[in-house]
């Protein structure tokens, strides 16, 4: 795994999400109760950025069409079949470290897409 900074903690509090581009990659950033969850920037359905949504708790919401998916899954709550791509995140000295290379799809494994501010993965 290659990570590199995207971020700090200090540009995303608890309870905000953060659009980005990073060497050509549209990134959804998402601190829900100091754990950093990281996206593709684009809803599953017709690709709308994520990002203009809206975050109420744990349930990021598109848009367009309202999907809604759990930020610390990224799985679909409406609709329940669809999920996010997620990228590898880890936290060290409060910068924000992702994988771009490392995206997760339905048939791979699931990848650790949360990190809390201590560093440490979490599953």
């Amino acid at each position: 795994m290659t990570f590199r900074k995207v971020a700090s903690l200090d540009d995303l509090w608890s309870g905000e999400m953060l659009g980005l581009n990073v060497a050509g990659n549209n990134i959804l950033l998402v601190n829900v109760d100091d754990h950093v969850y990281a996206y593709a920037d684009e809803c599953p359905h017709q690709k709308s950025r994520l990002s203009e949504g809206a975050l109420m708790g744990k349930t990021l919401r598109c848009a367009r069409h309202h999907w809604e998916f759990d930020v610390c899954t990224g799985r679909g709550i409406n609709p329940q079949n669809s999920c996010l791509k997620a990228f590898p995140v880890t936290i060290e000295n409060r910068d924000i470290l992702l994988d771009l290379d490392a995206v997760a799809s339905d048939d791979e494994e699931e990848i650790s897409t949360e990190s809390s501010p201590s560093g440490e993965n979490q599953q």
